[in-house]
């Protein structure tokens, strides 16, 4: 009689298994896969030298600890989605409620519209010997550079004109701006850029809700003081 080695044939077995599965296109073995191939090595095991029961138990038990894992971060991932929804949802109702209050957010914009442009605004955490403010188009491009000179510690704002270095007027355009600061000793001062106004819409894009202030849109999580509108 041929002497059947269960080890060969249950590494045949799984080959065979994986390459179908792979065919098929799923390479992830499934529940019903795994027991059929436990069947399989079951029927060519050798008569005279049987598959151990603790091997066969083992297996077993691997993998349905393996399944289990896998429903429980099936399940995580499904509340934590859930969750998400949830809070996103509670958030847009919320910032419906935000209009006509004054805010200030964290903001790095510059909308260019009639040759107008919105302030920018921003604080510096200590006395700056050298202040500089870089302006750059939608495609990353530096047009207006301005050194500011030495400001004291505190909130700043200033205005562009909608011009670039040249004198040249800019497009109607979205840009963005970038202000750095310094001691003479080449230390750097920490800047804060924002934007502070009456909150005058809400817009939603992608289930994300956007402030309106004057004419710049911020997201609801950048925003780092509410206040209720001054009187008068």
């Amino acid at each position: 009689m041929p002497t059947i080695n269960p080890l060969t044939n249950s590494a045949y077995s799984v080959s065979q298994s994986s390459s179908s599965s792979q065919q098929g296109g799923n390479s992830i073995m499934g529940q019903d896969q795994f027991l059929k191939m436990l069947v399989v090595q079951m029927s060519y095991q050798d008569p005279m030298n049987p598959m151990d029961s603790q091997q066969f138990a083992s297996q077993l038990a691997q993998f349905t600890s393996v399944e289990q894992l896998l429903s429980i971060n099936e399940n995580l991932e499904a509340s934590l989605s859930a969750q998400l929804m949830l809070n996103q949802s509670i958030s847009n109702t919320m910032a419906a409620g935000l209009i006509g209050n004054e805010a200030k957010a964290l903001n790095t914009i510059v909308n260019l519209e009639d040759d107008a442009a919105s302030p920018i605004q921003y604080e510096l955490a200590g006395n700056a010997d050298s202040v500089q403010l870089e302006i750059y188009d939608s495609d990353g491009n530096l047009v207006y550079s301005e050194i500011l000179g030495a400001q004291l510690a505190g909130e700043h704002e200033f205005q562009w004109n909608g011009n670039n270095s040249t004198g040249a007027s800019m497009p109607d355009d979205t840009y963005t701006f970038s202000v750095t600061a310094e001691t003479n000793s080449g230390y750097n001062i920490a800047v804060e850029q924002f934007i502070e106004g009456l909150i005058t819409g809400v817009n939603y894009e992608l289930g994300q809700a956007l402030l309106t202030i004057g004419n710049v849109q911020v997201s609801l999580a950048d925003v780092m003081e509410l206040n209720m509108p001054s009187e008068g």
